[in-house]
Formats: structure tokens, C-alpha cells, sequence
């Protein structure tokens, strides 16, 4: 197939377009935002657990220390009631059926107290583990969203470039004609690449030295006239670097 070596030319800018392309794709793949989300989402799982699992302890706690507190209060009120009546009370058996009650009524806010006063210790300690790991988990929530807002900045910059480089790509072949580009697209689609420069005596497809033989095969084609890189089969384009025996 033959084309003019301006043509041919356009190819490794055509190339280089395609090759900026992939580059975005592997950068978008193996952005470091991303990895570093991946690697700290094992930790963010426990440190979430952990915070709804102290703060369960904690609410369970404080339910348990509202219930002796109103416990409490309801002796009180019934020990109010109690010696009220003993205060107007005149029969015996009735003063020592209230007076056995106040023992016992005693005897139970006594314990109360003690309960509450050890519930009291435990909230406050499970408040101190809560506090512990809501802020270890706020912690690294606020590094995850500074990593999720750094990676959306990333990938708005990655898609307004891949739009550059494809309003530039369709610029291009739109100046090569339609059976060059073709070719190109066949030869990329088997190689990975479509067409490379033939920069000294070195193919950059593959960056192999080509031998002597084929280099002096390639002088001996008509400048309109293509060449291949015999490992890649990709366009080999000559220019002002290419090195030909002659």
C-alpha cells in the first residue's frame, strides 16, 4: 500500500494520540485516591463496627442506670407515703407492719444507691471507649472523604483530557485518508500498536534493533511506499532520525 510520506507522519501523531489514550485508562485504573481507599476499607469496616458496638454498650448502660435511678425514686416516693401514714397511724399492728416496710424499703435504696453509684462508673467508662472510637472512626471517615473528593478531582481531570485527546484523534484522521487509517486501526487492533517510528536503526514498536537485511529492504521502498516493523506489524514510519544503509 502506498502513502504520502506527510500522511505517513500523521500516523505516529495519530499513534501518540492513541498511546496518551491508554496512558489515561492505566492512570485511571491505578489511581493512588483509589488504592489507598481500597487498603484503608478493611480498617474503616472495623473502626465502624467498633464505634456502633461502644456506643450500643454505652446506650445499654445508660438504660440500665435510668431504670435503678427510677427504681430509686419510686422507693422514695413510696417511703414518703409510708411515713406519712406512720405519722397519723395509732394501731400497733399497723405502726409495725409500716416500720417493717421502711426497713425493707431502706434496705432496698440502700442497694440502689450502690448500684447506682457502680452504673454511674460504667457509663463513664464506656463513655470514654465511645469517645475513643468515635473519634478513631471520624478520623479516618474524614481521610476516606478527603481521598473520595481528591479522586473525583482526579477523574474530572482524566475526562476533560480523554475528551481533548478524542476531539484531537478525530481531528487527525480526518485528515488521513479513510484506506491509511483503516490499515492503522487493523494492524493496532493485532499488535497493540498502529503505527511507530523507525528512529535509527531501532523500530520504537518494540524498541528491537531491526537487522540489516530488513533495514536495507526498507531503503529500497519507494518513500509513498509502506513499511512494517517485522516483530509488531505495525506502519513503520521513516523520518529525518530513521538510520538506512546505503
Amino acid at each position: 500500500m502506498h502513502a504520502h510520506p506527510n500522511e505517513q507522519l500523521q500516523l505516529l501523531e495519530l499513534a501518540q494520540l492513541d498511546a496518551d489514550h491508554q496512558r489515561l485508562q492505566h492512570v485511571a485504573k491505578n489511581m493512588p485516591e483509589q488504592q489507598h481507599l481500597v487498603q484503608i476499607e478493611e480498617d474503616r469496616r472495623v473502626k465502624r463496627a467498633a464505634a456502633a458496638a461502644a456506643l450500643g454498650a454505652l446506650e445499654d448502660a445508660q438504660a440500665e442506670l435510668h431504670r435503678i435511678q427510677n427504681d430509686a425514686k419510686l422507693v422514695t416516693e413510696r417511703r414518703a407515703i409510708d411515713e406519712q401514714r406512720l405519722s397519723t397511724a395509732t394501731s400497733t399492728k399497723d405502726i409495725a407492719a409500716l416500720d417493717t416496710e421502711l426497713q425493707a424499703l431502706a434496705r432496698r435504696f440502700s442497694e440502689l444507691e450502690d448500684r447506682e453509684l457502680g452504673q454511674l462508673d460504667e457509663v463513664e467508662r464506656l463513655t470514654g471507649e465511645h469517645d475513643v472510637a468515635r473519634d478513631a472512626m471520624t478520623e479516618i471517615e474524614a481521610l476516606a472523604a478527603d481521598l473520595l473528593e481528591r479522586r473525583e478531582l482526579a477523574r474530572n481531570h482524566l475526562r476533560d483530557e480523554a475528551k481533548q485527546l478524542h476531539e484531537r484523534r478525530q481531528s487527525v484522521v480526518a485528515s488521513i485518508p479513510v484506506e491509511l487509517v483503516t490499515l492503522y486501526e487493523q494492524r493496532r487492533a493485532a499488535g497493540g500498536v498502529g503505527a511507530a517510528e523507525l528512529v535509527g536503526t531501532v523500530s520504537s514498536a518494540t524498541n528491537e534493533v531491526l537487522d540489516p537485511a530488513e533495514l536495507t529492504r526498507i531503503r529500497a521502498l519507494a518513500p509513498d511506499e509502506l513499511a512494517f516493523c517485522p516483530v509488531s506489524g505495525a506502519i513503520l514510519v521513516r523520518t529525518a532520525r530513521s538510520s538506512l544503509p546505503g
